[in-house]
């Protein structure tokens, strides 16, 4: 490997380049290099696309590891949500579709995107958990651009047993901190029936306690400017009893609404009452 020079012997330099002095910006010539293929390269051209590459590396594997995230933290109290997608999500009534095309919708508008809290509302077993999970599994999909995020699914009475546990359990590393952490990271989040942590769905006063209150309040906080979708039997007026003022704000922020009302009896869904996974 030489130095280039051209027919006369002029030393070659390559203009693409420059430098900071004296708080300025100031061209940088760089002399080129013959190898020994005979090949003409920059130095320093060689090094910065070396540097692109090892950075277009790294991207990539943190990528792969962002979009584990949703099968590796996730905290799913009914099993049968593992395998739940849109596409086996069963439509009983008009209302069913409706609320199916409106979620769809949404998905395609924070793809493009746009920024927004999402609640599903209604009784139990309508599907509102089925299709808050479907909305994530279709975020978190890798496009042919290897473009993905990170998403994640808890339940929150899950979520809450296990920051208890921790408590008195020093093995259990799923702290009130790390949770907030990882639910504050992560590009999209679905929030599975908020309230039901709290227990004592019938009493209209009831409200969380201190260490709920405050897992709330940092999760909301941390995640403005990012996708929240929740699940909830509650309405807007019992959520604002429960939880403190700015943190129901911060979750309902540019709200987009799903409401389940239609009975739900001739469903057919059912959640079994198996143990929560850890």
């Amino acid at each position: 490997m030489t130095f280039h020079t051209d027919e006369a012997g002029n030393p070659v330099y390559c203009n693409k380049h420059t430098r900071i002095i004296g708080g300025e910006e100031k061209p940088y010539p760089v002399q080129l290099m013959k190898l020994r293929d005979g090949s003409v390269k920059c130095p320093m051209c060689e090094r910065e696309q070396r540097n692109k590459e090892i950075e277009q590396e790294a991207e990539a594997w943190r990528r792969q590891v962002e979009r584990k995230v949703l099968s590796t933290h996730s905290l799913i109290a009914d099993p049968t949500l593992v395998n739940a997608t849109f596409e086996t999500f069963h439509c009983y009534n008009k209302e069913d579709t409706q609320n199916k095309r409106r979620m769809l919708e949404l998905v395609d508008q924070i793809k493009a995107g746009v920024i927004m809290n999402i609640f599903l509302t209604g009784e139990s077993n309508a599907g509102k958990s089925h299709l808050a999970i479907s909305a994530l599994k279709e975020l978190n999909k890798k496009s042919p651009e290897e473009y993905a995020k990170s998403a994640l699914f808890v339940n929150s009475d899950a979520l809450m047993r296990r920051i208890k546990n921790s408590f008195k359990d020093d093995s259990e590393k799923l702290t009130e901190s790390k949770a907030i952490e990882l639910l504050t990271r992560v590009d999209y989040l679905v929030i599975d029936d908020l309230g039901s942590e709290v227990g004592d769905t019938d009493n209209e006063n009831r409200a969380a306690p201190d260490f709920i209150s405050r897992v709330w309040y940092g999760v909301s906080t941390g995640r403005q400017g990012k996708v929240t979708i929740v699940t909830t039997n509650l309405t807007g007026v019992a959520l604002a009893k429960l939880y403190d003022r700015k943190t129901v704000n911060r979750l309902t922020a540019h709200l987009e609404q799903i409401d389940f009302v239609e009975k739900q009896k001739n469903k057919g869904r059912k959640t079994p009452a198996l143990p929560l996974r850890g």
